[in-house]
This record gives C-alpha cells, sequence and structure tokens, in this order.
C-alpha cells in the first residue's frame, strides 16, 4: 500500500450537506477496499488561481490516505463521477513525508477544525495574484497610451 494526498475542489455553491454526503462516499469507498486515512482538512473557501466552469472559488478539502494502486484508480473513476466536485488532484506522498495518523480529523471528516493550507501553498497563490495584477496594469496602460497618441 502507498500513502496518497488527495486535494477536492468542491464547487462554492453546493450545499454542505451535499458535501458531506460526497466525503462520506469517498470515506466509504477508500474503506471499503482496504484503505486507512491519516488526516481529513478543510481548507474552507478559496478563491481560485484560475477560473473553473465559470467558478471563480472553490471549497477545498483534503485528505492523506493509504490505499493499493488499483484501489486508487477506482477512487479517480468515483471522484469523476462526484458532480458536486469542480477538480481533484491524487498525489503519491514520498515515504519520508508521511503524515502521522490524526484521529481527531478522520473521526470527523475534518468537520472539528478548519486549517490553514500550508504556507508554501499560500504563498505561490499570492505571487500568482500579483503577476497577474501587475500584467493586468501593464496592458491597461498600455492601452491608455494608444488612446492618447
Amino acid at each position: 500500500m502507498k500513502t496518497y494526498e488527495l486535494v477536492l475542489i468542491f464547487d462554492p455553491n453546493v450545499e454542505p450537506e451535499q458535501v458531506e454526503t460526497d466525503l462520506r462516499k469517498i470515506q466509504d469507498s477508500v474503506t471499503s477496499q482496504g484503505g486507512k486515512f491519516r488526516r481529513w482538512e478543510r481548507w474552507g473557501k478559496r478563491r481560485l488561481a484560475y477560473e473553473i466552469r465559470h467558478r471563480q472559488y472553490g471549497q477545498y478539502v483534503l485528505t492523506v490516505y493509504d490505499l493499493s494502486t488499483a484501489a486508487t484508480h477506482e477512487l479517480d473513476r468515483l471522484l469523476h463521477l462526484t458532480s458536486s466536485l469542480l477538480r481533484h488532484l491524487v498525489t503519491v506522498v514520498e515515504p519520508e513525508r508521511v503524515p502521522e495518523v490524526d484521529e481527531e480529523s478522520v473521526a470527523s471528516l475534518g468537520i472539528a477544525k478548519e486549517v490553514a493550507p500550508p504556507a508554501e501553498i499560500t504563498e505561490v497563490i499570492s505571487a500568482v495574484e500579483a503577476d497577474v495584477i501587475e500584467d493586468v496594469l501593464e496592458i491597461e496602460d498600455e492601452a491608455t497610451e494608444d488612446r492618447t497618441a
């Protein structure tokens, strides 16, 4: 079994009950195939780097779990069929970075506390947003110069 990290981005307009139902389906799929969860983290509603299905925001959830490779393919199929998901990403966690099991978050699907994303992710998002804003300002300046010339 390998350890995987799964980032889910749910549609921000979906009811919390639907998100909860979808998370339970994911949990049931993993546990029924012999998998084990290590942690769930809810990052809350965040701005997307770019629009997905005409949405600028998404509800982020991160989970870490142990599962066989074949069962991960089945989970990926289930995730593609989940209509409330905007995007998902499954990655293998390097053995030296495997987190300890967080029983509290596993039992509550991360509901007990909302966790901020790691600092390096926040820094990358901020840098991308700053570059985009800078590019837009340059384009506006060029357009203004063209009109005055």
